[in-house]
């Protein structure tokens, strides 16, 4: 499984929301200020900062359980964002 290019995950996140909600250069943007994040404050200072710029109104806890398991099952997320996967 290959890394997805800056296009192909801005095409999948579009793809999944249903409409263009999200440009090549603002995922850009997010990647640089959430490795930042990450750099700061680790996971939960990279969620905090994921939150914050999408709007997602998302228990922490519920976000650190799916990011951890997305971490180790990197194929469930990939099929989440081809939409053969749909989250509940």
């Amino acid at each position: 499984m290959g890394t997805p290019s800056t296009k192909e995950l801005t095409r999948m996140i579009n793809s999944v929301l249903g409409q263009k909600v999200l440009t090549e250069h603002q995922l850009k943007q997010i990647q640089k200020g959430a490795m930042q994040a990450y750099r700061k404050g680790g996971m939960d200072g990279m969620i905090r900062y994921l939150m914050h710029v999408t709007g997602a109104d998302v228990d922490p806890n519920e976000m650190r359980m799916f990011a951890d398991f997305i971490r180790s099952n990197p194929q469930v997320g990939k099929n989440i964002l081809e939409g053969i996967t749909k989250i509940k």
